[in-house]
């Protein structure tokens, strides 16, 4: 479990550092910092899940329920921090709203076409729901990756056309690594699972509940630390 948390903190931190702290635009206002942050982390989350996809993995040595769940919660624990995204800055900015719009520029609308695939993925892969939509599970799995690389996609010309914290060309240039490295990591050849010693540990389902509660609220306390960063006296 150490080994997951840790390379989970990684994937939120490093990228973090990179695109908000290093050549850091000035702040604007703390609930405007703290919602795009959210957002931010949101778009980790989503590109997480398709390295942490439901497939067992040799660490750590848990049954499949925990990998399903995993994912599954990691979507849920995403959606959320996408809903603080969207909310704060609603209720910081009303003229917010004109992004939402049709006629809106393609960033924006960018965004908003990624939330809905995000809004009707994650109801739609619950069990109970995509067995009535896709009786057969290969072809719901087909489908589910293309909805999902094209959010993903979405998502990519949404925080790079904003250009804000992506201003400078190579940020702009490493989201796009880190969102063709997602992509592309479900069609790689699996290699073999190291076997531990016995079974695999069983009633871990729980466990994944905690940890992606765990990485939504570290994120928003990170979001919190850098809207409070940002608009401090402090050098950034």
């Amino acid at each position: 479990m150490a080994h997951l948390i840790l390379r989970l903190t990684t994937l939120f931190v490093l990228p973090f550092v990179l695109l908000f702290l290093a050549d850091a635009m000035p702040g604007i206002s703390p609930l405007w910092d703290f919602a795009n942050a959210a957002g931010f982390f949101s778009g980790l989350l989503l590109a997480a899940l398709f390295i942490y996809n439901g497939r067992p993995l040799s660490k750590p040595y848990y049954d499949g329920k925990f990998f399903m769940n995993l994912h599954r919660d990691l979507s849920f624990a995403a959606a959320l921090l996408l809903l603080v995204h969207i909310g704060v800055l609603l209720m910081s900015e009303p003229l917010v709203i004109d992004y939402l719009k049709p006629s809106a520029a393609w960033p924006m609308l960018s965004g908003t076409l990624a939330t809905l695939l995000l809004v009707f993925s994650v109801p739609a892969s619950l069990s109970g729901v995509r067995q009535k939509i896709w009786r057969n599970h290969q072809r719901f799995k087909t489908w589910h990756y293309r909805l999902c690389t094209l959010m993903l996609l979405l998502m990519a010309v949404h925080i790079i056309g904003a250009g804000f914290y992506t201003a400078e060309r190579w940020k702009a240039l490493l989201w796009a690594g880190l969102t063709a490295a997602a992509i592309v990591k479900p069609l790689l050849a699996r290699p073999s699972r190291e076997r531990g010693n016995g079974p695999r540990r069983r009633n871990t389902a729980l466990f994944a509940s905690r940890l992606s509660a765990g990485m939504a609220l570290f994120a928003l306390t990170l979001a919190v630390g850098f809207a409070l960063l940002a608009n401090s006296d402090l050098p950034l």
